[in-house]
C-alpha cells in the first residue's frame, strides 16, 4: 500500500528570485502557458496538500486535470477555476500532458475584501460549498489579460505602485469571479440533495453570518440548531475542515479589518461594535489572528 503524505505549504514554499512574479510574502504568480510542463512541483502523485495562510487559485486554460479540493472532486478542463482557502486540503490526482493553467496564490492580509464584508463572507462560503467553478470563454479570455497584466507588473520592479497595481487587479477578477459564480447558480438545475451534515453547514454558517458581531460562542449556534457544542464543532470541522471557532473568526476579522481600513470608526467604537468588553481584549483578539494590533494594521 503506498504511503499516504500530507505536506503542509506556504508562500514561503515558493521560489524567491528576481524571475519569479510575486510580492514576497504576500503573492506569487505562477504558469506553464508558454512554457509547457508541471509548475513548481504541482504532480499527480496523489499526495494531499494542505494550504497554510494563504490562498490559491486554479485556472484551467488548456488539457484537463483531476483535481479534488476538499472531498469535491473536479474534471478541470478549459475555463475552470478552483479555489483553496487557507487550512483546506487538495490533492491533484491526475494532470494530463497538454494541461496549462495559471495560479494565483496570495496571503490572507493581502486580499482582505476591505470595503465589501460581505462580498467576502458570501464568496468564502460558496467557494466552501462548491470550490469549483467554470468561465465561459469571454471570461476566461478577459482574466487572462488581467493575469497577464498583472504578472507583467510584478516583474517590473522598478514599479513604485506593483503592490498597490496587484491588489486592484485583484479585486477586478474576484468581483469578475464572484459574479460568474452568482450567474453559474443562477443557470444551474435544481441543486442536488445534501448530506444533513452538509445542511447543518450551510445553516450555521448562515447564523454565524447574522450573529458573529454579537455571539463568538460555539453554544449558542449549538442551540440555535438545535445540536450539541461538540456535535456542531464535528460535523463543521468533517465539512469543511476549519473548526466551528475559525469560522466564527474569520467573520470577525473581516469586519474588523475593513472598519479599521475604512476608517471611519475609531477602535474604541469598532471595539464596541464587535462587542468587546474592552480595547485591550479587542487588541488582544485581532493580534492572535492576524499578526497586528489594530492600529498597526490601520497604519500598514
Amino acid at each position: 500500500m503506498d504511503e499516504y503524505k500530507i505536506f503542509k505549504i506556504d508562500l514561503s514554499h515558493f521560489p524567491r528570485d528576481e524571475h519569479s512574479a510575486q510580492i514576497e510574502g504576500q503573492l506569487f504568480l505562477s504558469d506553464n502557458i508558454d512554457e509547457p510542463g508541471n509548475m513548481y512541483g504541482w504532480s499527480d502523485d496523489k499526495s494531499s496538500i494542505q494550504i497554510k495562510d494563504m490562498s490559491v487559485i486554479f485556472i484551467c486554460m488548456a488539457g484537463s486535470a483531476k483535481i479534488m479540493i476538499n472531498m469535491h472532486e473536479r474534471e478541470m478542463v478549459r475555463g475552470t477555476v478552483g479555489t483553496v482557502f487557507t487550512g483546506s486540503f487538495f490533492q491533484m490526482q491526475h494532470i494530463s500532458e497538454d494541461f496549462v493553467c495559471a495560479m494565483i496564490a496570495v496571503s490572507q492580509n493581502f486580499m482582505d475584501y476591505s470595503g465589501n464584508v460581505k462580498m467576502g463572507i458570501r464568496f468564502m462560503r460558496n467557494a466552501m460549498s462548491d470550490p469549483f467553478n467554470t468561465l465561459n470563454e469571454e471570461e476566461l479570455a478577459e482574466t487572462l489579460d488581467i493575469y497577464r497584466f498583472m504578472k507583467r507588473k510584478l516583474y517590473d520592479k522598478n514599479c513604485k505602485y506593483r503592490i498597490e497595481i496587484a491588489k486592484n487587479f485583484l479585486n477586478i477578477l474576484k468581483c469578475n469571479t464572484f459574479q460568474s459564480m452568482e450567474n453559474c447558480q443562477e443557470e444551474k438545475e435544481p441543486a442536488k440533495s445534501t448530506s444533513r451534515k452538509e445542511e447543518i453547514f450551510m445553516k450555521f454558517i448562515s447564523e454565524v453570518e447574522k450573529h458573529y458581531r454579537t455571539n463568538r460562542n460555539v453554544a449558542f449556534y449549538a442551540e440555535k440548531l438545535f445540536v450539541s457544542p461538540k456535535y456542531l464543532s464535528s460535523v463543521i470541522h468533517e465539512v469543511s475542515q476549519k473548526y466551528a471557532t475559525d469560522w466564527i473568526d474569520d467573520y470577525v476579522i473581516l469586519e474588523a479589518k475593513s472598519m479599521l481600513r475604512g476608517r471611519r470608526y475609531t477602535v474604541k467604537e469598532i471595539c464596541n461594535r464587535l462587542n468587546f468588553a474592552n480595547q485591550s481584549f479587542f487588541a488582544k483578539y485581532f493580534k492572535q489572528h492576524t499578526g497586528y494590533t489594530p492600529k498597526e494594521y490601520r497604519n500598514s
